[in-house]
C-alpha cells in the first residue's frame, strides 16, 4: 500500500443521518468500516477476513453509497480496475438536525441510537468472549480485559460540559492513534454519558 496514501489526512468527524446509521448496524459492514480505517481493496479485505470476495461487494457498495467510505486510489489488476477504499472519517455522529422532533418520535429515534450503540455492542462483547478474544479473568489494563464501568455523580452544568469535552477528546485520541510495529489488535470503545435529572435553576 502506498505509504503516502496510508498516512494522508482523514477527517476526524462526519455527520450522518439515522438512515445511514442503520446501514452501519450490520455486523459485517461495521467490521468492514473499521478495517477501512487503513486504505484497502475489497480483495485485500476478503483475504484478511477469509471470505469470498463476492460476499463483500454488496456491503462495500452500501458503505460507499451512504458516504461512509470513499475511493482514494485505483490500479489495474487482471484486466480490471481495483478500487482502493478508505473510511470517510474516524468517527461518525448523527446530525443533530435529525432530532428536531419531540415526544414519541424522539423516543423512536433514540431507540435507533440505543440499539446501534448498546444492543449491538452487547452482541459484539458476547462474540468476543465466545471466541476467546476477551479473557474474563483479566482486568484492565491487561490487553484482553473487558472493562465496563457504571457510576453516578452529582455535578454542575459547567462540570458536565467540561466532562463532555474530555470524553470527546478521549475518543478523538483513541480513533487517531497510530499502531505500533507488530501484530495489530482491534479494540472497540463505546461511551454513554447523560443527565438523569436537571437542576431547577437551569
Amino acid at each position: 500500500m502506498n505509504k503516502e496514501l496510508e498516512s494522508s489526512e482523514i477527517p476526524d468527524v462526519q455527520a450522518i443521518s439515522l438512515t445511514t446509521l442503520k446501514s452501519m448496524a450490520n455486523p459485517l459492514r461495521a467490521k468492514l468500516l473499521g478495517l477501512f480505517a487503513i486504505p484497502a481493496t475489497i480483495q485485500e479485505l476478503a483475504a484478511q477476513l477469509n471470505v469470498p470476495v463476492t460476499r463483500l461487494y454488496y456491503h462495500v457498495h452500501l458503505l460507499e453509497q451512504h458516504g461512509l467510505i470513499q475511493v482514494v486510489d485505483s490500479h489495474p489488476a487482471g484486466g480490471t480496475i481495483e478500487k482502493v477504499y478508505r473510511a470517510a472519517a474516524r468517527q461518525f455522529i448523527v446530525d443533530r438536525k435529525e432530532f428536531a422532533v419531540s415526544g414519541a418520535k424522539a423516543l423512536k429515534q433514540a431507540d435507533i441510537l440505543i440499539d446501534f450503540a448498546l444492543t449491538e455492542t452487547g452482541k459484539a462483547i458476547r462474540k468476543s468472549i465466545k471466541s476467546g478474544v476477551v479473557d474474563m479473568k483479566q482486568v484492565a489494563p491487561q490487553p484482553r480485559a473487558l472493562q465496563i464501568r457504571r457510576g453516578n455523580g452529582k455535578i454542575s452544568a459547567s462540570q458536565a460540559s467540561q466532562f463532555y469535552q474530555r470524553l470527546e477528546d478521549l475518543v478523538a485520541e483513541f480513533t487517531s492513534m497510530e499502531s505500533e510495529e507488530g501484530a495489530l489488535a482491534e479494540y472497540f470503545l463505546v461511551l454513554a454519558f447523560f443527565p438523569t435529572s436537571i437542576a431547577e435553576d437551569e
